[in-house]
């Protein structure tokens, strides 16, 4: 059968194979309103590809923040099972031409582990761009008494902490442009256009809903002794997983080498703690040297990571 269009009925079955195939949990209510928030600001198409009936393979062609501008994110899973039947070619030849109708180069994320997978990728055109992996904490075990120097020195220069919770409209949307602001010079996005603030808002996950609120408390700002605002650190949380996932801690440029970072992170993991989260987790770029020793002094254990993926613009 060929390739056609994702349907809301498919949403199940997409939703077990991608979970099977990523390790990540998702259920199919997440995943439609995952694409719903997609329209009509951001790209996103889906295809489908079946067996007697069953969705055997998947396939999506979609707008990533963290990709260049002229990128699409190209994510294709196929069923164990069915593997070497064509699917995999099927769909990968649909987000072809769709990728050629766009005038786009390609971008995708691998398992450093999946050699499997690589080699697909190598095949087809694909060079690495970058590499990022994962770190994680055990919030059960992390003890914030062996990191009393850090908040001592802190305290020293005068600086205090506090969060969103009860920020007005005004204060929200400084701290937007503050984090968009700091966004361009991370090694994820130097270069890079700056957000648009409706994408920053979308990030840290600030649209919530009443089952789901959104959680400006998490949204934790360095101050320094004049109230200036001297770097932040963000925790979102996902409706599947139980972990909080640490988004970003960033210091602005003149406050850099102060030793701010790590008790920005203290900040968020006493929060994480008082509300009985086992464990943290976070994304780092292999090149991020200072982070990744702030992440280490912590306690945080790097997992496997994935590669970053390009493939030029088609013809």
């Amino acid at each position: 059968m060929p390739t056609r269009p994702f349907r809301a009925a498919d949403a199940g079955a997409w939703a077990a194979l991608q979970s099977a195939g990523t390790g990540q949990p998702i259920t199919a209510e997440a995943l439609l309103a995952d694409e719903a928030r997609r329209h009509p600001p951001h790209f996103s198409r889906r295809w489908v590809q079946e067996e007697s009936g069953h969705v055997v393979g998947v396939a999506h062609l979609y707008f990533f923040p963290f990709d260049p501008p002229e990128f699409l994110h190209v994510a294709l899973q196929v069923q164990p099972s069915a593997r070497g039947r064509g699917v995999g070619r099927a769909l990968w030849a649909t987000a072809q031409e769709a990728a050629r109708e766009q005038g786009v180069g390609l971008a995708a994320s691998v398992d450093d582990t999946d050699a499997e997978s690589l080699n697909w990728a190598a095949k087809r055109g694909f060079v690495q761009h970058a590499h990022r992996f994962a770190s994680e904490l055990n919030l059960t075990t992390f003890d914030a008494a062996a990191h009393a120097p850090a908040l001592a020195n802190a305290s020293a220069q005068g600086v205090t902490f506090t969060d969103l919770a009860d920020a007005d409209a005004a204060t929200l949307e400084r701290y937007l442009n503050f984090v968009a602001d700091r966004l361009t010079e991370t090694p994820d996005l130097a270069g890079l256009p700056r957000w648009p603030l409706e994408q920053v808002r979308e990030m840290l996950r600030l649209d919530g809903t009443p089952d789901f609120p959104a959680r400006p408390d998490w949204l934790i700002l360095a101050l320094a002794p004049d109230g200036t605002w001297l770097g932040t650190t963000a925790m979102i949380r996902f409706r599947t997983r139980p972990v909080l996932y640490n988004e970003l801690t960033a210091v602005m440029p003149q406050a850099r080498g102060r030793g701010l970072a790590l008790p920005l992170k203290l900040q968020a993991i006493a929060r994480a703690q008082a509300e009985g989260y086992a464990l943290m987790r976070t994304n780092n770029l292999s090149t991020n040297a200072p982070m990744l020793r702030v992440n280490h002094q912590l306690g945080f254990v790097p997992q496997p990571g994935r590669f970053e993926l390009h493939l030029s613009r088609l013809s």
